[in-house]
């Protein structure tokens, strides 16, 4: 079995997000029992938490900025929190709560364009209804990105089960992708028209998977879109023309199921997080590079970390500014086993590179 190099245990229950922020130095945590963590990423001991921060089980938690939190729950509660902490001890203060659709687990997204911070979230997924809010102003926006899928009984409506709001070219336009329960992907671009955003189908295409789209990112480097599913296929998709076609062959897993799908330009990465209870990392053109596993339960979440430097000169001791500037870059991985297991990724993939790839 892997070792990983630390493990967090601060939860009680499942842990179901995990994200890294402010420049690496915050990771922020939430799980089944509704309770939000920030750990410090420098002590790795955890700086501030909220109890019962939802009603019901986190979706998914992000971090923007230095100190604002992001948590979405069952609670149909979308909530934005500043963090007011010192280098030992901090709070979560609640600044604003939203409603939104999360019946059918579709977890918002969040993109960054120069100093605005924008979410995406659903607001009635029957009715493919989202809202695109932008965190500073609070300015929000009424989306349309309803579909209908065909069955043997007639025509119905798709539930979008995934999100992934970018920014996109040099321009930094917005975009979202969305998955859907029949595993339809399209891609909307958002307009704006006397100060109204609305979002125009740019381009859709029936995926490779077998069951409903869990979980999909965007290389926006390489211009690829990543979707993962309940059943066993990790797939790949380019823009081309009007449509999507599939960059490369499917990858397939051993067992079926998986929680969440990210890749990491930097590093040509892209790991996925699965019901099998193991990490599989696969280059950009999905070739296997390895599979971890440690965790006894299915995973939920994964993320790495940036290596940024902007943060550094906030700390004061010069030793320890040099430590962290020299800090590996950390992949973290959460379980339903209601631990976040930390990995230092580049000796992940080094151990993989002198014993061969992975199986998979």
């Amino acid at each position: 079995m892997h070792q990983p190099d630390f493990v967090f245990r601060g939860h009680l229950a499942a842990v179901n997000s995990v994200c890294f922020f402010s420049d690496d130095r915050l990771l922020v945590s939430g799980d089944q029992d509704g309770h939000l963590i920030v750990w410090n990423m420098m002590l790795k001991r955890q700086l501030a938490k909220v109890t019962s921060a939802h009603s019901a089980a986190i979706l998914t938690v992000c971090g923007l900025g230095a100190d604002t939190v992001v948590s979405q729950g069952r609670d149909n509660k979308l909530c934005i929190w500043t963090l007011v902490a010192s280098e030992f001890s901090g709070e979560l203060r609640l600044v604003k709560s939203l409603t939104v659709d999360s019946m059918n687990f579709c977890k918002f997204s969040y993109a960054t364009i120069q100093s605005s911070s924008w979410i995406a979230f659903l607001v009635d997924a029957g009715a493919g209804e989202a809202c695109l809010l932008d965190v500073g102003s609070e300015e929000q926006h009424s989306l349309n990105i309803g579909h209908k899928s065909r069955t043997k009984a007639g025509s119905r409506d798709d539930s979008p089960m995934c999100i992934k709001l970018v920014a996109s070219g040099e321009s930094q336009q917005l975009e979202l992708f969305v998955g859907y329960e029949s595993n339809m992907l399209q891609q909307f671009g958002i307009n704006t028209s006397d100060n109204k955003m609305s979002a125009v189908l740019k381009r859709s295409v029936t995926t490779v998977h077998t069951e409903p789209i869990m979980s999909l990112d965007y290389d926006s480097q390489r211009q690829l879109v990543y979707t993962c599913a309940a059943d066993n296929k990790v797939c790949c998709y380019t823009a081309d023309g009007s449509g999507f076609k599939e960059h490369t062959a499917a990858a397939e897993l051993k067992n079926p199921g998986s929680s969440e799908i990210r890749c990491f330009s930097a590093l040509a990465l892209v790991a996925v997080a699965s019901w099998d209870y193991t990490v599989h990392l696969f280059t950009s053109d999905l070739e296997p590079t390895a599979s971890i596993a440690f965790h006894r339960a299915a995973l939920t979440s994964v993320d790495v970390s940036t290596l940024s430097t902007a943060g550094a000169d906030a700390i004061t001791d010069e030793y320890v500014r040099q430590r962290w500037n020299s800090r590996s870059r950390w992949m973290a991985v959460a379980s339903r086993d209601a631990r976040i297991s930390l990995w230092d990724i580049g000796a992940v993939l080094a151990r993989a590179r002198s014993c061969g790839a992975a199986d998979t």
